[in-house]
């Protein structure tokens, strides 16, 4: 399965299966675990650095550039697509913590 990394919002860990979300909010299941999709998409990053994919806590790996507002205390992600598509996710606090931080990183380079 070949899938194009801008289009794609977030992963969601399910099981032994990865849901990856596109920004035309159609869900595509892979039969790989997140930690292993999480490898993969090291390798694929690797090839296109302006790509900004990161893991949220346990079961997320967000797409940075999709990321339109953090909630830390209702530990909430809002994100967008593209083409102007919502998506929410819950993540933990602590991920929402780092999420915010890494985003004020990346703004300042």
């Amino acid at each position: 399965m070949s899938v194009d990394l801008d289009k794609v919002v977030y992963f969601l860990a399910d099981g032994n299966f990865t849901r990856i979300v596109l920004e035309n909010k159609m869900i595509l299941t892979c039969g790989i675990g997140l930690i292993k999709m999480e490898e993969i998409l090291a390798q694929q990053i690797s090839h296109n650095p302006d790509c900004l994919l990161v893991r949220a806590g346990k079961s997320h790996i967000i797409n940075l550039q999709k990321i339109v507002l953090i909630n830390v205390l209702k530990q909430q992600v809002l994100l967008a697509g593209d083409n102007g598509q919502a998506f929410s996710v819950k993540v933990s606090r602590e991920a929402a913590k780092g999420l915010k931080q890494l985003i004020a990183k990346t703004k300042l380079k």
